[in-house]
């Protein structure tokens, strides 16, 4: 799980620093937070499949919503 929570905030990472996306300041805030949450997730020691999947959709739609 770590692993692949790695690499979905480093995939996040690489779109906010990619100069060739024109992210508006309220689309980096939004991935920014979606960032934020998936370090808070990948903290957690006991995190049920239940939030992990809540998480891993709510950034999902947001990435969506960005591009």
């Amino acid at each position: 799980m770590l692993k692949h929570l790695d690499s979905c905030i480093q995939s996040l990472k690489e779109m906010l620093g990619d100069s060739s996306n024109e992210l508006g300041s309220e689309q980096q805030r939004a991935l920014k937070s979606k960032i934020r949450k998936l370090k808070r997730l990948k903290k957690q020691p006991n995190c049920n499949r239940e939030e992990l999947y809540r998480i891993a959709n709510e950034t999902a739609e947001e990435v969506l919503k960005v591009l």
